[in-house]
């Protein structure tokens, strides 16, 4: 990819931050979000596990069969960079590319803690403050991130 293909798909994925803040987010929110992200997962044809996140507490998590502890510890990882940047994992990926940067040397977040790849997506409310993680695992990049962003387009057009 290159330095211009990057910066578009940084600018898709600021995009879609803005176009996704929620107005409130309870955790019935979350189970409706969660349920979404199921269904926009098993849509894509492979096992993903999805998770939700809200104030450091998980409050949804579904493992379909072919999924288990190493994708878990994607979760984590996607999970952690988003709540320390409060940004996509998929933004900060491309964050990199555009400033040929790497994660563990420029920004000194280790690989073992912290994963920049398609997946993972701050929940914030309208205008405001970061108040959880959506987050899938189980396809290579970027599909983990259409799974999501399919789910959060499925779950805004029913309840936002």
């Amino acid at each position: 990819m290159d330095r211009a293909e990057a910066q578009a798909a940084l600018q898709a994925c600021i995009a879609d931050e803005n176009t996704y803040q929620f107005t409130h987010f309870s955790h019935r929110d979350a189970w409706e979000l969660g349920h979404a992200l199921v269904d926009a997962c098993e849509k894509m044809g492979a096992p993903l596990a999805v998770e939700i996140e809200v104030n450091h507490v998980i409050v949804f998590r579904y493992f379909p069969d072919g999924t288990g502890a190493y994708h878990e510890q994607w979760l984590r990882r996607k999970r952690n960079l988003v709540n320390l940047l409060e940004k996509s994992s998929q933004r900060a990926y491309y964050e990199l590319e555009v400033n040929h940067e790497d994660q563990e040397r420029d920004w000194r977040l280790p690989r073992s803690d912290y994963a920049a790849c398609s997946g993972a997506f701050p929940i914030r409310l309208r205008g405001g403050s970061v108040v959880g993680v959506a987050a899938v695992s189980g396809l290579p990049d970027p599909g983990d991130q259409t799974a999501l962003l399919n789910g959060l387009r499925t779950y805004f057009a029913e309840h936002q």
